[in-house]
């Protein structure tokens, strides 16, 4: 009976932190509206440099040991301790060597905004250090509704946070502050809801979890290091007012993929490590997951893009029109990120947490290299130099070490196919009517047009190719809101 329960408990998991996700991803956006309309380019831009000069500090303060004991069967309460104790003390030398950079770093790019921006932003590390072993606890227990609420919650403050200091006219620092207030509120939340205390840290078998921490966190930085080094190299060469833009393209690109794949992330794996020991049922999981996951990373994407001037128009404002420079080539790139999201899964069921490291690398390294040359020539140079990285990265994985780790590829592939159709399609399609005959409306008669036209020719690609797709969402939507999942957890 316990298998069947835990099976309830998942379901009903990925019903709450999904939705929360989709809540999240409408909250970002609306922190996007109001703040874009309070703040011009320019101030979000040396907000953008700062932190993603010093942002790879989030990446070593979780030091890959949430990831570690998300994929653990078991785990002592000393074990538990010491991972929060490790976490918290590696958070903590980090925020103090984050605030010592501010100076440096103020004066490397000859603004003394920069040296604000990273001092309230140094505390955040070592907030979110602190709140990793406990949101894993969540997680661990499925009490998935706090851990929604804990993230949710943050994010919320925060951005009420930002708003008010906005409109009291601070500038770039209300933007830093988000940061640091969400990161606050969040780790409080979840320590609460958690009901979980540590004990003081001793001797325990650690071994393991460090050998896996570790060797993700190599994936993890490298990650970090390359989707933010774009930002640093467009600080290096063009004003603030094109890092804003430029940013803001990039994040309206990535929040759907932060909000709905890397979440699911934490219901998926301990489930794919339960089953990690049987290739063929390890297979079989990673293919229903990354279908669904394709159709709704995909759909948001082709609309991302022909939607994207109205949409840019009508809600940020005319200064930002711009920034639609950007969006269509990052999201290409987006779609190779979406389609090799499995391999990933999959490294990381098996522990093969060197694959992961290397199959990240080899296109990672060419793609600062590639971003670093062509910064200069072009903003949009920078663009095309991240796009052609996520290329080599699914190339990696597809030809080389998927296949290598047993994974099978070529199914993975075909589970790609009707949902780039279906979404290709129908963007083409809205596009090709949006230049030939809506180019001339007004923005929101234009936005809502477009919209309606890309809904209706991906409806029409679904009913043709991707009935079998429909019927499996249709199935797990229904799982998930069945009375199963409804019952299996208990109430928190």
């Amino acid at each position: 009976m316990q298998p069947e329960r835990s099976a309830g408990s998942r379901a009903r998991g990925a019903t709450v932190l999904l939705s929360t996700q989709w809540v999240r991803y409408v909250l970002q956006i609306a922190n996007i509206v109001v703040l874009a309309r309070l703040i011009g380019p320019t101030d979000f831009g040396v907000v953008s440099l700062g932190l993603a000069i010093v942002g790879i500090a989030s990446v070593l303060g979780d030091f890959g040991l949430s990831l570690a004991a998300l994929r653990e069967k078991a785990l002592t309460q000393q074990q538990k301790s010491n991972l929060l104790w490790i976490n918290t003390a590696i958070g903590a030398v980090l925020a103090v060597l984050v605030a010592a950079a501010a100076v440096p770093i103020g004066r490397a790019f000859a603004d003394d905004r920069l040296i604000t921006v990273v001092l309230i932003a140094a505390p955040a590390y070592l907030l979110r250090a602190a709140a990793v072993q406990f949101q894993v606890e969540l997680n661990r227990e499925e009490r998935f509704r706090r851990l929604a609420a804990s993230e949710l919650g943050g994010d919320a403050v925060g951005v009420l946070t930002a708003v008010i200091l906005a409109l009291v006219g601070t500038g770039y620092a209300a933007l830093a502050f988000q940061g640091t207030i969400s990161a606050l509120v969040s780790l409080v939340w979840a320590c609460v809801a958690a009901g979980w205390r540590p004990s003081p840290p001793r001797r325990a078998e650690m071994r393991r979890l460090l050998t896996f921490g570790v060797s993700t966190l190599g994936a993890h930085a490298a990650h970090y290091v390359t989707t933010n080094v774009d930002t640093i190299a467009m600080g290096a060469w063009y004003s603030s007012a094109v890092v804003g833009l430029y940013s803001r393209a990039y994040q309206l690109v990535m929040l759907p993929l932060q909000q709905v794949a890397a979440p699911l992330t934490r219901v998926v794996l301990p489930r794919l490590a339960d089953v990690a020991d049987d290739l063929d049922a390890l297979n079989d999981a990673l293919v229903r997951a990354q279908r669904l996951v394709s159709h709704a990373l995909l759909a948001v994407t082709g609309l991302l893009v022909v939607c994207g001037a109205p949409l840019i128009q009508v809600v940020l404002g005319a200064e930002w029109v711009p920034a639609m420079e950007y969006l269509p080539v990052l999201a290409a790139g987006t779609v190779f990120q979406t389609i090799a999201y499995a391999y990933y899964w999959g490294f990381a069921a098996l522990g093969r947490s060197g694959v992961l490291f290397l199959s990240e690398i080899v296109g990672r390294v060419p793609m600062v290299a590639l971003i670093v040359l062509w910064a200069p020539l072009a903003p949009v140079g920078v663009a095309w130099g991240v796009v052609a990285g996520q290329v080599l990265i699914w190339a990696s994985g597809t030809f080389v070490f998927a296949p290598r780790a047993g994974l099978r590829v070529p199914e993975l592939l075909r589970t790609a196919i009707v949902p780039l159709v279906v979404s290709g399609v129908a963007t083409a399609g809205a596009w090709g009517l949006d230049v030939a005959a809506l180019i001339d409306l007004p923005p929101i008669v234009r936005l809502v047009v477009v919209c309606l036209a890309w809904l209706i020719l991906a409806g029409g690609m679904l009913a043709v190719c991707g009935r079998r797709d429909v019927r499996l969402i249709v199935s797990v939507a229904r799982s998930l809101t069945s009375r199963r999942g409804v019952t299996a957890e208990a109430p928190d």
